[in-house]
């Protein structure tokens, strides 16, 4: 998976200019960077939420820049956005059901899967979302973009208000899901948690990328410690 030259504007400004970037697939990828530096807007870029105004966006050799958001979760691409909210009102059983909605065929399997992946979930199956712990719904939100059968998860600021317990258990999630193929790209204010457990990781700043490198390797970088961290190590 690939950007070329991108450029993406939101509400009428310009955010991402001529940023290039290539992703491998079965890693964990980190985009790491300032506020307003234009990590969510990449991630929507390719998520088909955004139209870029220039630029290439490239999918297993396919130009995927003009699809719709539906065409674009359905040739494996799933967004999930900050906050990960859930349906409050639906069981845990249908919010998971919803994320399956365009093969539906194929929600049995996939449920198994989810279930495998988040058995807390099965245990709470009947349970309104809307009743569940926070970081309970954060799992619901993830399981709810595999009902899509993704190759490729685009995590937006995933460890938002959890708990040290539950970022550890969603670093473990991200492993088990690289795992089993997918890619994982992971963009958040979490420096440190995010850069730790990346493969790959780009530093974003005003709309374009000005280090990459294995996430570890970044997180020591003095460019990106002096711009994120005061020039102090976390």
């Amino acid at each position: 998976m690939s950007v070329e030259h991108l450029a993406v504007c939101y509400h009428g400004a310009a955010v991402i200019q001529d940023l290039s970037l290539q992703w491998w697939p079965g890693k964990i990828t980190a985009l790491v960077g300032p506020n307003g530096a234009g990590k969510t807007t990449l991630l929507k870029a390719v998520g088909g939420l955004l139209r870029p105004v220039a630029g290439r966006i490239f999918f297993r050799g396919e130009a995927i820049e003009t699809l719709p958001v539906w065409e674009v979760v359905r040739r494996g691409i799933a967004y999930v956005p900050e906050g990960m909210k859930v349906f409050p009102q639906m069981s845990v059983l249908e919010n998971l059901e919803v994320g399956g909605y365009l093969d539906k065929t194929g929600i049995p399997s996939r449920l198994a899967e989810v279930f495998s992946i988040f058995p807390e979930l099965q245990e709470k199956k009947r349970t309104l979302a809307g009743q569940l712990s926070g970081g309970q719904q954060r799992l619901l939100t993830l399981g709810r973009s595999l009902m899509s059968g993704p190759r490729v998860l685009l995590l937006d600021d995933p460890f938002l208000g959890l708990s040290p317990r539950l970022t550890a258990r969603f670093h473990d999630t991200c492993r088990a899901l690289m795992a089993k193929g997918l890619t994982l790209i992971i963009a958040g204010q979490h420096v440190a948690r995010i850069l730790k457990g990346a493969d790959e990781a780009f530093l974003v700043e005003q709309g374009r990328i000005t280090l990459s490198g294995p996430g570890p390797e970044l997180l020591s970088h003095p460019h990106l410690q002096a711009i994120l961290f005061d020039g102090n190590l976390p």
